[in-house]
């Protein structure tokens, strides 16, 4: 919860993994980002080689909620949401590092704080990197990755987010991920995407399920991997889409 100590210390352990994966490169750099509340952001960026100004971004939050409470610290485990999206992040940063890569375009990585109670956290870093003219060419959102829908393994949100960008994405499933796909809506600005669209930069929000076959244990004390079959199988097609994308945008 981004008011409780519990979701600052998740951040906290976050950039130690992710430290510690990236050791000995002097080309990727992790900080916290402060705000006026407990939970702070977490943001790596590995510099590009040839274009360091332009940037891609992939994101998800990383506070979790529980809907049944106002307590801060009732339980909400939060497994698949979005703990799943933040272990996806870390999957495509593990190997891409593991394979000595290096981007051509700046990348960075995002673990939001406090998208349950508004996407204030992605808001306040949108707003900044408008105001700061950051030449953000693409972003992609991570959020609920690991609940298998019934029919579709990857569906892309059409509404707040960028049409080219989500057809490329698309392209990358069939000749990459190869699993059944297609286009679904939110019906308002559902997740963090939202805040890079509304500052005007291309996002994408690739999604587990269409919205009424998603996850419906989300916001409660039975958001855990248990309850969706003890396995992180499906998120293993959102982790390959994700490299997909970042090799496939340094081109």
């Amino acid at each position: 919860y981004y008011e409780a100590k519990s979701g600052k210390d998740a951040v906290l352990w976050l950039k130690r993994q992710w430290e510690e994966m990236t050791k000995g490169r002097n080309d990727i750099n992790v900080e916290l980002v402060s705000h006026n509340w407990t939970q702070p952001s977490l943001i790596l960026t590995w510099k590009g080689t040839d274009f360091p100004q332009e940037v891609f971004i992939l994101g998800g939050h990383i506070d979790s909620i529980n809907h049944n409470t106002d307590e801060t610290d009732f339980i909400a485990p939060g497994a698949d949401d979005n703990a799943s999206g933040i272990a996806t992040l870390t999957e495509v940063l593990r190997v891409l590092v593991n394979q000595s890569f290096s981007p051509r375009r700046t990348l960075k990585f995002m673990a939001y704080a406090a998208e349950e109670v508004g996407l204030l956290g992605s808001h306040e870093i949108a707003s900044k990197a408008k105001k700061n003219k950051l030449n953000v060419k693409g972003v992609l959102q991570f959020d609920m990755t690991n609940f298998m829908g019934p029919d579709w393994n990857i569906v892309l949100i059409d509404d707040y987010t960028n049409k080219p960008q989500n057809e490329f994405l698309a392209e990358l499933i069939d000749r990459y991920v190869k699993v059944p796909w297609g286009y679904g809506r939110c019906g308002y600005a559902c997740s963090d995407h939202a805040s890079w669209t509304n500052e005007g930069y291309p996002a994408s929000f690739p999604f587990e399920a269409k919205m009424r076959y998603s996850n419906h244990h989300i916001h409660t004390d039975h958001d855990t991997l248990a309850n969706m079959g003890g396995t992180t199988s499906p998120a293993t097609n959102f982790a390959k889409l994700g490299i997909a994308f970042v090799i496939g945008v340094q081109n």
